[in-house]
């Protein structure tokens, strides 16, 4: 990923978005620990970047429009 910002809009049901929020937190929870687990100082780094992205994109999610 180099950064850059390009905005796209999705809609999701109420369904697909509660499962979307789902997926997101068990990574998030398996992120966790492989940071814990991991002696490499890249890793570990990479590792908490990519955290840090997907609780960003829950905050989203969490005010995400939901279709009808």
């Amino acid at each position: 990923m180099d950064g850059s910002k390009h905005m796209q809009s999705y809609e999701f049901t109420s369904e697909e978005l509660e499962i979307l929020r789902d997926v997101l937190r068990h990574a998030a929870s398996e992120m966790d620990l492989e940071v814990v687990r991991t002696d490499s100082h890249d890793f570990k780094a990479m590792l908490k970047r990519r955290r840090e992205i997907l609780d960003r994109v829950l905050a989203k999610l969490g005010s995400a429009p939901v279709a009808a």
